[in-house]
């Protein structure tokens, strides 16, 4: 990927901070979802297996916990 040139760097920069500016509400939702995302990566494994149709069975078995952890973690949403 090539790099942007100075002007580019500026403008986009620009558009970030005012986009952010706007959309701080956003902004501070998605944070909050990466930092609980990063404190919790077994559950966000869990939970994305379950949306992908897998049973708490074979999540279970996938990621070598218990079937009792994969319950407990997809019932505390």
């Amino acid at each position: 990927m090539e790099e942007l040139s100075k002007k580019g760097k500026e403008a986009r920069n620009a558009y970030l901070r005012a986009w952010r500016r706007n959309n701080s509400d956003k902004q501070k939702q998605y944070m909050n979802d990466y930092w609980e995302r990063k404190a919790d990566p077994t559950g966000a494994k869990v939970r994305q297996l379950s949306k992908e149709g897998l049973s708490q069975r074979q999540i279970a078995e996938k990621l070598n916990i218990s079937l009792g952890s994969v319950n407990a973690i997809l019932n505390a949403i």
